[in-house]
């Protein structure tokens, strides 16, 4: 590296205009970023999973839903009545809403000697005790009204928007939910303050929306917190600005050409992508951390500034190279993941730490030239020299307890790692405080919740005017609705019930289907007569493709997966003779889930694989394998530490493993290649362990401290998923330094594995 130190001294004017020039590249591309959190975030373009449920969005226009609610006293008096309907009229003008329900502007079926009619609900506000009597009859007769528009308890109202997303040419998903999200909320804020109502929001479009909020927060709040904290982390390491203006800029820059590769390739930013802007800074200075450390160790024992910058280059610049790839290959690895806003974070992360290496590489030694770096004072250098021997004289006296203690703490806390669950859901995702998930909780609690499995079944021109095939859908929707999390479901079938039951004087009895397909097409044509179109969110106009809506609330995974599971097996068993397709935003989430749990494993397999290789490269067969031992420390603690506290394995933490070995054998590459430099000096294992440790020791406590602090800015972030991600990376990089002050320096002291 030696050779690489002097051609960048030598043609430093050249590099620095070329940094330049990318630099201004990158940035003229930077406004054509954009945020993103829909479900293409989690499903790549052509997945049969995104298929699915774009063909319900496309099929039947009250897929995609917004749930407002309001708490009332007595909703049966002239005043609510009025209030509601003025509501329902003030939210159908909101743009990209088609339809708006609510017990005002709804379809009420009501038989007569003629047959049959279809009127609103509430044509006229009620006046007399006998009307509201009777609207409180009509309402207990309909499924689709008690527990959906009002509570069963009659104090909670609620209004569902059907909502028509625009085509991705005109705006994105995204753009289109911020959109449609602000304008119910001022809307809904000037309801507020009218009336002193407290209003609920729902609805997936309502999470994108406030998602994109809490990112536009994080993203104004990681970068200049995090280049704050470095900087003052390096400003009391190396007590002079000098040192922090080179290393700031580099990782300043690193993040500047990530974002405007994303930019220039239309990668949008994503929740997870939010932890680029600290990740890079707190991995990226690690590189100029030690640069500066051994130029500043260099300085005395040099004649100039250059010899001690070719000798910095030549002791710090290929075990920073090494970290630097282990590093990217850590992220590099999430590149398997199926879930694209996973593998887009390990692409551009990978690419802006190899960044970072070049600049740092480039920057800080040049820098150095310009500005007044001191050398390490001598009383400085003398304390971090006997803490160090103080480490090394300890590992020598109590070699066999440490790493027994060591070799225990792997055993209990494997243990833990048993215990780890995938838990993907928005109760999750979201700190408790948060009003999001407040909303979603109380409406779960009052009404029939905001999220939904969708059955959708596809088959010949009439297929469900079948009475067997209508029977076996009713059986799926009664198996469903014994489920605690199904409230409630409506199909095709919910619709011919109610349609035979006002045919027959709305007798409680004859809410059942009818019993020929004879009668099945005369109730479904004379609904159709009497003006009905409700059902067309339900069926297609020649029955050949119907939905079975299954309203769910918010539950865990394992609940979620044996529902799914069982839904499963009956369309198997029931639909053979249909395309099957089940879709909804449960669903998606159980399929983000299982696709979670897939990168975990593939991505650390791979990470562990290249990164095993890249030791052996560097330190040979028996000490690449030796390499490993003492990261196996902290990634297991960490791992265990998820499965004892409770920490579950979502959209984050699923990063967690791969990126853990990336990093934590960062301090190993440095550790290792300077002992096998001061053995092959003095020859004696011994000592190398503790010159290592006094020479490289204080960078790796330095770096360690500036990653762990990085880390703990997720604390800050709204969402709960980026604050266990901070607590788990903070803790991997604490037990990291750990393993590499106490049991990689003895294991090399009892293994042989480098040459004199």
């Amino acid at each position: 590296m030696k050779k690489f130190g002097e051609f960048i001294l030598k043609h430093k004017i050249i590099l620095i205009m070329a940094i330049i020039a990318v630099t201004v590249f990158f940035s003229l591309h930077l406004p054509e970023l954009k945020m993103e959190d829909d479900e293409t975030t989690w499903f790549p373009s052509g997945d049969p999973v995104l298929e699915a449920y774009d063909e319900l969005e496309e099929t039947f226009t009250g897929s995609e839903f917004v749930v407002v609610a309001y708490e009332t006293e007595n909703f049966f008096s002239a005043a609510e009545i009025e209030y509601l309907s003025a509501l329902s009229e003030k939210l159908e003008e909101i743009p990209h809403v088609t339809d708006v329900t609510s017990l005002t502007a709804v379809e009420d079926i009501v038989g007569t000697e003629a047959g049959l009619e279809i009127n609103p609900l509430i044509e006229e506000t009620p006046e007399t005790k006998a009307e509201f009597s009777y609207l409180e009859y009509r309402i207990a007769l309909n499924p689709f009204f008690k527990g959906n528009l009002i509570s069963t308890n009659g104090k909670t109202i609620g209004i569902v928007l059907a909502i028509d997303l625009p085509d991705e040419e005109e705006t994105t998903v995204s753009e289109a939910a911020e959109e449609i999200a602000v304008n119910i909320k001022n809307l809904l804020a000037k309801e507020q303050e009218l009336t002193g109502r407290a209003f609920y929001l729902g609805g997936s479009i309502i999470s994108d929306a406030e998602i994109q909020l809490i990112m536009q927060r994080d993203m104004s709040l990681f970068f200049p917190l995090s280049m704050l904290l470095t900087g003052l982390v390096l400003l009391i390491i190396f007590k002079s600005l000098s040192s922090i203006i080179f290393p700031i800029l580099t990782v300043f820059l690193s993040l500047t050409w990530t974002l405007g590769l994303k930019g220039v390739v239309d990668s949008p930013i994503t929740p997870v992508s939010t932890t680029l802007f600290a990740l890079l800074t707190v991995i990226g200075i690690a590189n100029s951390v030690h640069l500066i450390s051994h130029y500043r160790s260099e300085l005395p024992t040099h004649k100039d500034k250059k010899q001690a910058l070719l000798e910095s280059y030549r002791r710090a610049g290929k075990p920073c190279l090494f970290t630097s790839l282990t590093t990217a290959v850590g992220f590099g690895s999430l590149i398997v993941s199926g879930i694209p806003a996973i593998r887009s974070l390990g692409i551009f992360a990978s690419f802006g730490i190899m960044s970072a290496f070049i600049l740092s590489m480039i920057l800080v030694p040049v820098g150095s030239l310009i500005a007044k770096i001191k050398p390490k004072p001598a009383e400085n250098s003398q304390n971090t020299k006997n803490l160090m021997g103080s480490i090394a004289a300890f590992n020598l006296r109590h070699p066999q307890w440490i790493l027994l203690a060591g070799l225990l703490i792997v055993a209990v806390m494997g243990i833990g790692i048993t215990r780890i669950r995938v838990e993907p859901s928005m109760l999750e995702y979201l700190k408790k405080n948060t009003r999001l998930r407040h909303d979603a909780e109380f409406l779960d609690e009052q009404l029939s919740g905001i999220s939904s499995i969708e059955v959708m079944l596809s088959g010949e021109p009439d297929s469900f005017k079948e009475p067997e095939v209508l029977k076996k859908m009713e059986r799926l929707q009664e198996m469903a609705e014994d489920h605690p999390n199904v409230p409630v479901s409506y199909s095709i079938v919910t619709f011919l019930k109610l349609i035979n039951q006002a045919l027959n004087s709305d007798q409680p009895e004859y809410f059942r289907l009818p019993e020929t397909r004879e009668a099945v097409a005369q109730s479904l044509l004379l609904y159709e007569m009497s003006g009905g179109t409700e059902i067309e969110d339900f069926a297609t106009i020649n029955y050949d493709m119907v939905r079975i809506s299954l309203r769910t609330h918010q539950m865990k995974e394992e609940e979620r997966k044996k529902l799914i599971e069982r839904i499963n097996e009956y369309t198997d068993k029931n639909f053979s003779q249909f395309k099957v397709d089940i879709t909804g935003f449960d669903s998606l989430v159980h399929k983000v889930t299982e696709r979670i749990t897939l990168t975990q494993i593939q991505s650390f397999g791979l990470a562990l694989l290249v990164i095993l290789l890249l030791m052996f490269l560097l330190f040979g067969f028996k000490g690449g394998l030796l390499s490993i031992v003492p990261n196996v420390f902290p990634i297991v603690f960490v791992l265990g530490l998820m499965g004892y506290a409770g920490f579950n394995l979502n959209i984050a933490t699923a990063i967690i493993a791969s990126i853990a070995i990336g990093i934590v054998v960062d301090d190993t590459i440095h550790y290792f290649t300077h002992f096998k430099h001061e053995f092959k000096e003095c020859g004696e294992r011994r000592t190398a362990m503790r010159k290592a440790l006094q020479k490289v020791g204080p960078a790796l406590c330095f770096t360690s401290i500036i990653l762990s602090l990085g880390f703990l800015i997720f604390l800050l972030s709204e969402t709960s998923i980026l604050l266990d991600f901070g607590i788990l990376a903070s803790l991997t990089v604490i037990m990291a330094l750990l393993g590499d002050l106490f049991v990689g320096p003895i294991l090399l002291v009892k293994f042989n594995v480098f040459k004199k």
